[in-house]
């Protein structure tokens, strides 16, 4: 509910797998990764929430290798705010 409220700005990005190449890295929680994600939109946009940037692709794993895209994408985004 805050962060609705305080219309902070949330990037979110989950790949519909439910595995990973690196379980660790997980802490071996990657079945459990999409079906939160997908909670926690459904409760934000239940909320009134409207500044975050979803991703849920079908495909790549949860893991890095997936990540450093979005990481790069929002790292744009973010600089661009600041400016």
């Amino acid at each position: 509910q805050l962060l609705a409220d305080n219309n902070t700005r949330l990037w979110v990005y989950s790949p519909a797998t439910l595995t990973c190449s690196d379980p660790a890295a997980m802490i071996g929680y990657c079945d459990q990764a999409q079906g939160s994600n997908r909670t926690f939109y459904q409760h934000y946009r239940a909320v009134g929430g409207h500044n975050g940037h979803f991703d849920f692709p079908d495909g790549p794993n949860h893991d890095w290798g997936s990540w450093s895209g979005q990481l790069g994408a929002m790292s744009g985004e973010l600089v661009a705010t600041i400016k």
